[in-house]
């Protein structure tokens, strides 16, 4: 078994006698219980160090505080202790001593005024004896910066599939840049989050440099969007030892651990409903119902910024009150699984000019095209090209998405 050298978790009452030791030993005072503590652990249980959050008057969340073993400063424990909070906390803040304000600066943290800490923290500080030797410095977090992947673009089959020698299937056999992996995004910032696990995703994952995850999305669990559930078994038993959140409506959890019977352990399952809004590392990710089969959602992401992101790789036509919802969505991210109308199975989704006339009706600001099927499609209309053609007129508006694409959110 491969593990890291430590993995982080809650803390628990059977922890505190060595955190209250830890803690003292580093001048750091006392505390009695568990609440808000996570520690470094050892797979054999060694203890490294500990990062206590507490929420205060502000509303925010203050590191108070984190400390390592003597033994093991410098080994990168502190960092990984500070990386966790940011993923909990997005908007966490702390003051410093000043010996140790380079510590987060190389965190990523940002140096801040007085003023914007909370009236206990200040309060602390002031009275403190050693204020005027110590070199106190507050710090905030920096506001994270999301990106969103597409890890692949097609529906089932892939482009190439092994089977077919349509026009774009031996395109992408001549140029690997034309080939397509079965449709998902990765976001980024603080945190990994997966939305849908395609039969590639493995390869997909090793391709964009991930080796954790943080959150996990389904949009529905036909196969070619859950068929790479089962790669995360071994993320989970053999690397994070604690369960991955997982996140979808109830019908398509029910499926996904129908499916995956032997997996129900390593999640923690969170059901959604229909507009229900989940805060994920500063996000906003609301489940959107699409028309498509039963328990389908597209996920809308806003930002920090407030930008608005809209992905739903597998809908027929956007009911009145999603369009409600949509409108001005800044980035729209939408099934475009077939050139032209009238194809097989059509009635569940859209078809490219479909998809951009939606686009265009709900004043969205660029419009990707994903979850192509040129298989499928009429002899006549699956050359990429075609498609290169159609999409040129919009000047730059509407941008045909390929696998390992990013857009900022």
């Amino acid at each position: 078994m491969i593990t890291p050298a430590w993995h982080i978790r809650n803390a628990t009452l059977a922890d505190m006698p060595l955190i209250r030791q830890l803690f003292e030993e580093q001048g750091m005072g006392t505390v009695e219980v568990p609440k808000g503590i996570r520690v470094a652990i050892t797979p054999d249980n060694i203890m490294l160090g500990a990062l206590r959050c507490e929420e205060l008057s502000d509303g925010a969340w203050y590191v108070r505080p984190v400390v390592v073993f003597d033994s093991v400063r410098g080994t990168g424990v502190g960092r990984a202790l500070m990386k966790d909070a940011l993923k909990l906390h997005p908007d966490l803040r702390l003051v410093a001593e000043g010996y140790c304000a380079g510590f987060y600066d190389a965190c990523g943290m940002q140096r801040c005024s007085w003023d914007e800490m909370a009236y206990e923290q200040r309060h602390e500080c002031d009275v403190c004896p050693g204020r005027d030797t110590c070199g106190a410095q507050p710090f905030r977090s920096v506001p994270p910066k999301h990106t969103l992947t597409f890890l692949g673009t097609t529906s089932g089959c892939g482009v190439p599939a092994f089977f077919c020698h349509c026009k774009a299937c031996e395109a992408a056999r001549k140029d690997p840049s034309l080939r397509r992996g079965c449709s998902g995004v990765l976001i980024q910032g603080n945190s990994t989050i997966l939305v849908d696990t395609p039969p590639d995703v493995r390869h997909q994952l090793i391709r964009e440099d991930v080796s954790d995850l943080d959150h996990v999305f389904l949009t529905h669990a036909h196969y070619d969007h859950l068929g790479g559930f089962g790669e995360l078994e071994y993320l989970v038993r053999l690397y994070r030892e604690s369960a991955l959140p997982f996140h979808a409506s109830v019908y398509a959890m029910g499926e996904a651990l129908r499916e995956f019977h032997y997996m129900d352990d390593c999640f923690d399952c969170d059901p959604m409903e229909e507009w229900e809004v989940r805060e994920v590392d500063g996000l906003s990710i609301q489940a959107v119902p699409v028309e498509h089969c039963p328990g389908c959602f597209g996920y809308l992401i806003t930002s920090p910024s407030g930008k608005r992101t809209f992905y739903a790789p597998d809908t027929a036509a956007l009911k009145p009150e999603v369009r409600e919802l949509l409108a001005g969505v800044d980035n729209l991210i939408m099934d475009a699984t077939f050139l032209a109308e009238g194809a097989s199975h059509s009635q569940n989704h859209h078809s490219v000019r479909q998809t951009v006339e939606e686009g265009m009706e709900l004043g969205a600001g660029t419009i990707y095209l994903t979850h192509f099927a040129p298989h499928i499609c009429r002899p006549e209309e699956n050359a990429e090209e075609l498609l290169e053609e159609y999409v040129a007129q919009f000047g730059g508006r509407v941008v045909i998405a390929r696998d390992g694409m990013k857009v900022e959110l």
